[in-house]
């Protein structure tokens, strides 16, 4: 499949426009290098760190700046060798360590943002695999973590979560003895390379059966092991359809205590006093103070439901905006332009009990995101200006980079990297690998040396790259 589009050049002289971005916050890189990890000796060693997420272009979104902005967050290292660097330096090998293969399916990290408060959230699905004589691995863990913690900026404390989860994560391999279980699950090196097996081959208590036990869920491992604890009190699951078009199909869940004594009469449960309950026949979740009926998604990995709008912090900076410019005419215009839709969809990641909104508030729909990573490079005017170089990408026709010119690049595949090439004359390629960010452009800045050589590819700004594409179409009229 053809991933990879060289869709525009612009050379001195044709005056051709360029797509460029709106302006947004920069992307937010981290290390875990500051990191701490406190995990006792155990009888296991990572040696590699696999990394097979389903979109491996960024770790997640971030709130930047006074007006909230969405921007991208990312290692400032591919995936793989920042947590593999992060745990040997953490954790040297002890004598007769046992080495494994951790293979990362879900590093995800979010904010959530509410009208009074704000949290920074990370999750952790992977595996941990020893390999075996035959070639084949054993499956010796699978874990799912995930941590939710509050503050005034927490976009500050992403790099501490994303630790605490592969932290949690490595104290329970600690705590598996190294002897075989009685029926091992073994993977073929094609498997354990596919994401086969392991982790993703994980079913739970709840998905296994017919219908779910009566019961209050105290947690999100109770609603997983169809396990829920007994309630006091009898308690009845009341559905109130809502009135009007705008909430057609959707009903209000009501939850109550029945007494046994005739002159005390019901009174509700309250939501936050548990996580989801069950009333035999459905599951509910408690969410945000109310209950919300749990449905089983397609993905078998998680459960879905319909609940409350999720707050859109850049709308309520806009509404801000709004109320300050035009007092409360504008700030009515601005909730009446920014409100939301009476619900909203969610999901249950199931191997971590984490609730997670399926879009971002003020996109369309509730895609993904975007179906290509926009990439541009460019040369200005300067050293060996009268030479050419030579930008190839992913086995495409090589392409011709003039100075004060720019290519423009498509990248389709969220799971596999894009490796750009620069070559002047005869010299040696420059190369750079990586997954594109698919929520924004990336700019690159093709450098020649003053006195030959390898070019380079330099990663610029937002604002510098569209400052320089922008220069550069000025310069060919």
């Amino acid at each position: 499949m053809n991933r990879l589009l060289f869709s525009g050049l612009l050379v001195a002289g044709l005056g051709l426009a360029a797509p460029l971005a709106h302006a947004q916050a920069e992307p937010y890189h981290f290390s875990l290098q500051g990191e701490k990890l406190d995990v006792p000796a155990g009888p296991w060693q990572v040696v590699r760190v696999l990394d097979l997420r389903a979109d491996r272009s960024r770790l997640g979104a971030v709130h930047r700046g006074l007006d909230n902005q969405l921007t991208s967050a990312d290692f400032s290292q591919p995936l793989a060798p920042e947590l593999l660097d992060f745990v040997r330096a953490q954790l040297p090998a002890g004598a007769g360590a046992r080495p494994v293969v951790m293979r990362v399916f879900t590093l995800a990290l979010a904010e959530d943002l509410r009208a009074s408060s704000e949290h920074a959230e990370a999750e952790l699905v992977a595996d941990f695999l020893e390999p075996q004589p035959d070639s084949t691995f054993r499956v010796v863990l699978a874990v799912g973590e995930t941590t939710r913690r509050g503050g005034l900026d927490v976009t500050k404390l992403h790099p501490a979560n994303v630790a605490l989860v592969v932290q949690q994560a490595l104290r329970a391999l600690a705590a598996v003895p190294p002897a075989a279980p009685a029926t091992p699950e073994t993977l073929s090196r094609a498997d354990v390379l596919a994401g086969r097996g392991g982790a993703m081959a994980r079913r739970f208590a709840i998905q296994a059966a017919g219908a779910p036990k009566r019961g209050f869920y105290r947690s999100a491992q109770e609603f997983r092991d169809n396990a829920p604890s007994e309630p006091g009190y009898p308690f009845t699951v009341t559905h109130i359809a809502h009135e009007g078009k705008r909430w057609a199909g959707t009903d209000e869940v009501q939850v109550s205590y029945l007494y046994t004594d005739p002159s005390h009469p019901a009174r509700p449960v309250a939501p936050g006093s548990v996580w989801g309950l069950s009333d035999g026949t459905e599951s509910l979740i408690a969410y945000r103070g109310h209950f919300y009926k749990l449905l089983p998604a397609p993905d078998g990995r998680s459960y879905t439901f319909l609940g409350p709008p999720v707050f859109d912090a850049q709308a309520a900076s806009r509404m801000a905006a709004g109320s300050v410019a035009g007092g409360l005419v504008g700030a009515a215009i601005a909730g009446a332009v920014n409100s939301a839709q009476p619900f909203d969809p969610y999901e249950v990641h199931l191997a971590t009990g984490r609730v997670v909104p399926t879009h971002e508030p003020g996109t369309p729909g509730f895609e993904a995101g975007p179906d290509s990573a926009a990439v541009y490079v460019y040369r200005r005017p300067g050293a060996a200006k009268d030479q050419v170089v030579q930008l190839s990408a992913n086995g495409q026709p090589t392409r011709e980079l003039p100075a004060r010119s720019y290519l423009a690049l498509s990248w389709h595949d969220r799971r596999q990297a894009l490796r750009l090439c620069a070559q002047l004359g005869t010299a040696s390629e420059a190369c750079r690998e990586w997954v594109p960010d698919f929520s924004q452009p990336t700019y690159l800045e093709c450098v020649v040396p003053a006195g030959g050589g390898a070019p380079t590819l330099r990663p610029v700004s937002a604002k510098e790259g569209q400052f320089e594409l922008r220069r550069l179409q000025l310069l060919a009229r």
